[in-house]
């Protein structure tokens, strides 16, 4: 369970304001917020968190004591204090977002681990472009003060870069525009947001010649990409050594070669179908055969090694094949302070998400999910899905 404080009750201005931000964003977003109105202060350097149970948190000392300034009438604001106003706002814009994100049940077979890296990737981007689109009209709409909002880079510029890119280049794959697949990943449950972006390529490419008992496995060559290419930028972006406009070109190449292994495997199956098609008209297809299977692993290790010949530090075993890359793996030494931050996130990633030792089900003892880090814990102030 996430750590919270005291409760803020209804009433409070505290209470009043959140209640101002979140009805405007819903407005702006056109769907509800799940917000059950219960608010808690948040302790540590995280702006707020909104809990599975419909609760939220949200930091006194990053959000409301600097954003109440700018919304008290009569007050005149420094330059300093409606930067940190427009800072606060912007954060509780984004905490606003996440209350908007239906969950889901992640206990269905396929479905996307509540808290598993790539979750809290595609999450945070989706909120981040929200706050960064919004966060000034919202704040226009609340107070007569002009704040500087929307200048400011993306909290998660790894995740937001790669998200942002897929949204462009799955279009031909999808049949979709930016902003349609932005708006389907948005009002899909978070366990199933991969699911729905495999389905609607499928569909689109070759939905009816592909039997409904195919449809599982042929997700699994699709999501697979976009899992590994959006959880793979957790090390690039919770890496404090790391510049903002590195992280951004990290994750702007990710999605890149994400596109790659994503609309190949896509268009191999595609192949198969309708190959089957031409040549037995009306009869039912098999499924994919083991060589073709095999293919996606080759592909997956490719991509890989591409990666690895970038010098990008997130790299993972296939699945089925760990024990081969364990023992490729070069001797470490850490000359700075850089080398010794790559290894500790490569530990960190590889025992959290390597497939022979990652227990989606397994929590710590704080009741969370064993394979998530802690989002703000090196960073002040932060935000973002816990």
């Amino acid at each position: 369970m996430t750590e919270r404080g005291p409760e803020i009750p209804p009433g409070t201005w505290e209470h009043d304001w959140v209640s101002s931000v979140v009805a405007k964003a819903a407005e702006y977003a056109g769907r509800p917020s799940r917000w059950n109105g219960k608010l808690y202060e948040q302790p540590g350097p995280v702006a707020g968190v909104c809990l599975p149970d419909g609760s939220m948190t949200i930091s006194r000392e990053h959000v409301l004591d600097p954003a109440r300034p700018a919304y008290t009438p009569g007050r005149t604001l420094t330059s300093d204090e409606r930067s940190a106003a427009g800072r606060a706002t912007t954060m509780a814009v984004f905490n606003a977002r996440l209350s908007m994100s239906e969950v889901g049940d992640d206990s269905v077979p396929g479905a996307t681990p509540i808290g598993s890296l790539e979750d809290i990737a595609l999450e945070n981007a989706r909120a981040d472009q929200f706050s960064q689109e919004y966060s000034g009209r919202i704040a226009e709409s609340m107070t007569k003060q002009s704040l500087s909002l929307g200048a400011d880079a993306p909290v998660f510029p790894a995740y937001s870069a790669a998200t942002d890119r897929l949204l462009y280049t799955l279009g031909g794959a999808t049949g979709m525009g930016h902003d349609q697949l932005g708006d389907l990943i948005d009002s899909t449950a978070r366990t199933q947001r991969f699911n729905a972006i495999a389905d609607q390529a499928l569909d689109h490419q070759v939905g009816e010649l592909i039997p409904e008992s195919h449809r599982a496995q042929l997700r699994e060559a699709l999501t697979g990409p976009l899992r590994r290419g959006l959880g793979g930028l957790t090390m690039t972006e919770m890496s404090e050594l790391t510049h903002p406009g590195s992280k951004h070109k990290w994750g702007w190449d990710s999605a890149e070669w994400t596109e790659v292994e994503f609309t190949t495997n896509l268009d191999d199956i595609k192949k198969h179908y309708e190959s089957w098609d031409a040549e037995h008209p009306g009869e039912e297809p098999p499924e994919l055969p083991d060589s073709l299977r095999e293919r996606f692993l080759d592909r997956e290790e490719e991509i890989q090694q591409v990666w690895a010949s970038k010098g990008w530090p997130a790299q993972q075993p296939v699945a089925g094949r760990e024990q081969e890359y364990y023992e490729r793996l070069p001797e470490q030494v850490y000359p700075n302070a850089r080398e010794q931050e790559i290894a500790r996130l490569q530990q960190f990633l590889w025992s959290h998400t390597a497939p022979s030792k990652r227990n989606d089900s397994a929590v710590d003892t704080g009741g969370r999910p064993d394979n998530v880090r802690h989002i703000g814990s090196g960073r002040k102030p932060d935000r973002g899905v816990e």
